[in-house]
């Protein structure tokens, strides 16, 4: 599987506005990622989703508690910093 940095954004997307203080669970982030693709045709795959998260997690942008429990860590909200482009003040 290859990593498609679109994608990895989406994801820490879902988890930034999903996520309450404590996190998301993994059922319940899996089911926003298969229902987020804007066509109901052609959900976005669940393995993706899990192997993104791995990744991610990997690289220090999300933290996954033992339940499952899905966070952003502070590098996370830093990446998505970077890579949204903001509007001129």
């Amino acid at each position: 599987m290859r990593r498609n940095l679109d994608h990895v954004k989406h994801l820490l997307d879902l988890v930034q506005a999903y996520a309450n203080e404590d996190g998301i669970y993994l059922v319940e982030l899996l089911d926003k990622w298969s229902s987020s693709s804007g066509n109901p045709d052609k959900p976005l795959d669940e393995p993706e989703c899990i192997y993104l998260a791995n990744l991610c997690a990997g690289a220090g942008f999300l933290s996954i508690a033992g339940s499952n429990l899905i966070q952003l860590t502070w590098a996370g909200h830093d990446y998505l910093d970077s890579i949204t482009i903001k509007p001129n003040s």
